[in-house]
């Protein structure tokens, strides 16, 4: 029986388990009569009471199985562009929620939405999707049609996300729309809870505003592939204080233009010349750490504008950026002190390149990029702009105040101009190639301010990698195996190990060829080991990266004395949407727990894992695991965060998430959490004194993309193996925030890559934000990298030969200290005063191009213009 809208929740929840204030409600006698009225007046059909788990079978290729709990068909929508389904749609969500949480699916079909959705707590609205291309650019597939809010930019959003939810696979359109009259909208998609919300594989055809973040309290969003034409805004966000990611996003006027859609603009040269004047694609506010890769704007007004939010401002890293005929490509008004950084982008405005607006007193790094526009750089503002490896391929160069740099870059055309005015603080041209010789400066500073070195510099070829590609992770065969169903029936309930139930369910998937070993939302107690077969995947309810407060399918973890790893992954086997804990694992009772998950053979993932308190978390480094590949790995450990070695070829370790609020905050109504608060101090000090996060041994081309760790003792630490080190790592977007050492080569002879590192050095003593070791024999290559926090020391070099190729030093402590091997420092901006290089004299060896300070050029605590070092090269360098 299906009820009308808001019965099924008094239906479905009987008056014992509804809060007081429901209770109250029920009580009331005009609601007993309505109650009465609409049991009597409603259509009955049959709606599933409990989640009916299902493979699906979708009409596109996807690259995981796509598991559901309900199909919002079940409860009466209809993807006939006629009915209004907001009813059918949020009550199978609703359910969904009530079952612990899952997948509700929408097949293809256009559903007309009337009202507004609310995507409750790890609940994902998953549909059939392909992205549009310029073969196909038709929309295809499930298409919600956006109704609510017409003239109203500030009601409603037409899908909120709370904590732990996604939308998935689906498009947006907005029937009434009209590039003739556009008419406001509300937001179309916005998150609402506090950590983790996911819009992935997502048309926005036409919204007049895409997706908001902010300004209330949020972290951890993930927008990726996202296609579409946002009108006045495209994605928006502030007040993030635990990382953001946006990947492969794309914005242009041609997604609904060619959507094949009706309303479509019937004049594109008309709708482009709207959006041109009108436009923002990406608006940045206050955002602790952004990650931004692999983002495609065409056509707006601004492609990336960055201010000051309501909480502060921003600071980023961006790779892969290709921002084209925008009337402004990127605008900065404001970040915070520690800046951001842009590798390998393209940025082609009209009028401006880049503006950089009075606000700005930081720093913004650039390394292998093209810049293009009439004023392709403009800078109002006081910080410092570095370019390396880069071209001005078009336009000129004008900074009122503030500082340039420009290091083994090209101005390509002979008319470009670089202006510096009277309160610039300098300019510095080193090893640059120019279009026009002599090159056409005018200078208005004072004296000295401008510095031109012809050196060449010794800037070796960017790494090549693509870090853009869809990695497929599904077991060898689409069969479900719930492990809640017979003959199995785990249950998690009574203090009953789930252990051997698991294990049976996962050998039957073994024994049948693989499949899918489904855990359904809830508690289930691990008192043993278990080991995933080949072909067979462990999976559970998250289709999205998701926090300890959502719960879902939860294993607690009681490991025994002696006893090895907790999950074993074999070859071609994987672990998906699933949670952990150790409910006896307690920071003032730490306890040596062997690693939860181990790999053991070729062709394994992980994806979408957190476990609120590992002791050890996972292990690629016992055996050999080549092309692993992990995901949104996410928890607080305390010993090992993830470890790889073995010998390990080709593997890929992305988006892994450590942050001490994993354990700190979780569902209070589940009982197998504690009752009281973790002590937040104190299990923050202990993971800077003990946690090796990301811990890295004998392998080859692995790729670390975007990882992030808040608390450790080694943000990442690169050691041997039987003698044998990484060879060939490429480490984009690193980030060690509130750790003791930011990064430490500990041993190896090979070279080591690290682009867009954000470097945080917090602890008592002895904070590094670089550390090579005594028994470090290789190069380590650092470019564009921020640095704050409270380091002691920037950089310690005891061994191996340092490159850092553009790094910005909010704080450097004692600064660059070379006690034996050798480092080339190009372009530092060091922001504080005094102590920037401490140099043995007997063993050690420095060359720094392009240094800024503030004050004179220290070299062991004296102005370096007041010494004759025999073992350091100095050139082009600026004292603001």
């Amino acid at each position: 029986m299906r009820f009308p809208l808001g019965l099924e929740a008094i239906i479905m929840h009987p008056p014992m388990l509804l809060p007081p204030t429901k209770l109250l409600f029920l009580k009331s006698p005009a609601m007993k009569c309505l109650i009465l009225s609409l049991l009597l007046s409603s259509v009955a059909y049959a709606v599933p009471v409990s989640p009916q788990w299902k493979i699906i079978e979708t009409k596109y290729a996807t690259p995981d199985t796509v598991i559901a709990g309900y199909n919002v068909v079940d409860f009466g929508a209809k993807g006939d562009a006629l009915m209004d389904c907001t009813g059918a749609f949020q009550q199978a969500m609703d359910q969904m929620a009530a079952a612990g949480g899952g997948t509700v699916f929408v097949p293809s079909g256009r559903y007309v939405i009337k009202g507004t959705l609310r995507v409750p707590v790890s609940v994902t609205l998953r549909g059939e999707w392909t992205a549009p291309t310029e073969e196909s650019p038709e929309v295809e597939g499930t298409l919600l049609m956006a109704y609510a809010g017409r003239g109203q930019s500030e009601g409603t959003p037409f899908i909120s996300v709370d904590y732990c939810g996604g939308v998935k696979d689906l498009s947006i359109w907005y029937p009434q729309q009209t590039a003739t009259n556009i008419v406001p909208y509300p937001y179309c998609l916005v998150q609402t809870g506090g950590d983790n919300a996911t819009f992935e594989n997502v048309t926005l055809v036409n919204p007049y505003q895409g997706i908001r973040i902010g300004p209330g309290s949020n972290e951890l969003h993930f927008v990726h592939n996202v296609y579409g034409t946002p009108l006045s805004v495209g994605i928006r966000y502030d007040s993030t204080t635990d990382i953001g990611r946006l990947e492969n996003v794309h914005f242009s006027p041609n997604y609904w233009c060619q959507s094949g859609l009706d309303n479509r603009p019937p004049n594109k040269a008309e709708f482009a010349e709207w959006l041109m004047a009108n436009g923002t694609a990406i608006h940045m506010e206050r955002s602790d750490w952004e990650y931004v890769a692999y983002i495609n704007i065409d056509g707006y007004h601004i492609g990336y504008l960055i201010t000051k939010g309501v909480r502060g401002a921003a600071n980023a890293q961006f790779y892969g950026l290709s921002i084209r005929n925008c009337q402004t490509a990127v605008e900065v008004q404001e970040t915070n002190p520690y800046g951001m950084v842009f590798t390998k982008c393209t940025f082609a405005g009209r009028d401006f390149g880049f503006r950089i607006g009075r606000p700005f007193n930081a720093a913004i790094l650039l390394n292998d990029c093209d810049v293009s526009a009439t004023q392709a750089i403009d800078c109002e503002g006081t910080g410092c702009f570095i370019a390396q490896n880069s071209r001005l391929t078009h336009g000129n160069i004008t900074f009122a105040g503030g500082v340039l740099a420009m290091t083994a870059s090209e101005l390509r055309n002979k008319d470009s101009l670089i202006q510096m005015g009277a309160k610039a603080e300098g300019a510095i041209l080193i090893d640059d190639t120019l279009a026009q010789t002599p090159i056409m400066i005018k200078n208005d500073m004072g004296p000295g301010k401008l510095i031109r070195v012809a050196t060449p510099v010794e800037m070796e070829p960017f790494p090549r990698f693509d870090a853009n590609q869809t990695r497929v992770t599904r077991a060898s065969r689409d069969a479900l195996y719930v492990v809640t169903d017979s003959p199995w029936n785990a249950n998690g309930q009574d203090d009953k190990d789930d252990t051997e139930a698991l294990q049976n369910a996962l050998n039957q998937a073994g024994r049948d060829g693989g499949g899918i070993v489904f855990v359904p939302g809830g508690n289930y107690i691990l008192r043993g080991t278990i080991s995933v077969p080949s072909g067979v995947e462990l999976r559970g309810i998250h289709d999205v990266p998701h926090h300890t407060m959502g719960s879902g399918s939860m294993l607690h973890v009681y490991p025994s004395p002696g006893q090895g790893p907790a999950i074993t992954v074999n070859a071609r086997a994987g672990l998906k949407g699933l949670s952990f804990s150790y409910p006896d694992l307690r920071i003032d009772d730490v306890k040596d727990y062997p690693f939860l998950i181990q790999g053991n053979g070729e062709d394994l993932y992980v994806v979408h894992v957190n476990c609120r308190n590992p002791y050890r978390f996972l292990d690629l480094m016992t055996h050999r695991c080549d092309r692993h590949y992990v995901d949104y790995l996410s928890g607080s450990p305390l010993k090992v965060g993830v470890a790889v070695g073995g010998g390990s070829v080709r593997g890929e370790v992305r988006n892994t998430q450590f942050n001490p609020h994993y354990w700190s905050r979780y569902d209070r109504k589940n009982s197998f959490f504690p009752r009281g608060r973790t002590n937040f101090d104190m299990l923050w000090t202990y993971q800077k004194e003990n946690l090796d996060a990301m811990w890295i041994g004998n392998c080859r081309d692995e790729m670390l993309f975007q990882n992030f760790v808040y608390g450790s003792l080694y943000g990442i630490h690169f050691t041997q193996q039987d003698g044998y080190g990484p060879e060939n790592a490429v480490i984009h977007g690193h980030g060690t925030d509130g750790s003791k050492v930011g990064v430490y080569f500990e041993q190896g002879n090979g070279r080591i890559d690290m682009i867009n590192s954000e470097l945080v050095a917090m602890s008592s003593e002895n904070k590094i934000a670089i550390k090579l070791g005594t028994d470090y024999s290789g190069i380590a290559r650092l470019i564009n990298t921020m640095v704050w926090g409270d380091p002691s020391t920037l950089a310690l070099v005891e061994n191996g030969k340092l490159v850092l190729q553009g790094l910005h030093a909010h704080r450097h402590g004692d600064g660059l200290q070379v006690d034996k091997g050798e480092i080339l420092a190009v372009n530092v901006n060091f922001t504080s005063r005094g102590k920037h290089l401490r140099l043995s004299e007997s063993q050690g060896k420095a060359t720094l191009l392009g240094t800024i300070t503030r004050g004179p050029l220290e070299l062991n605590s004296k102005p370096i213009s007041d010494q004759l070092p025999t073992k350091i090269v100095n050139q082009g360098n600026l004292s603001r």
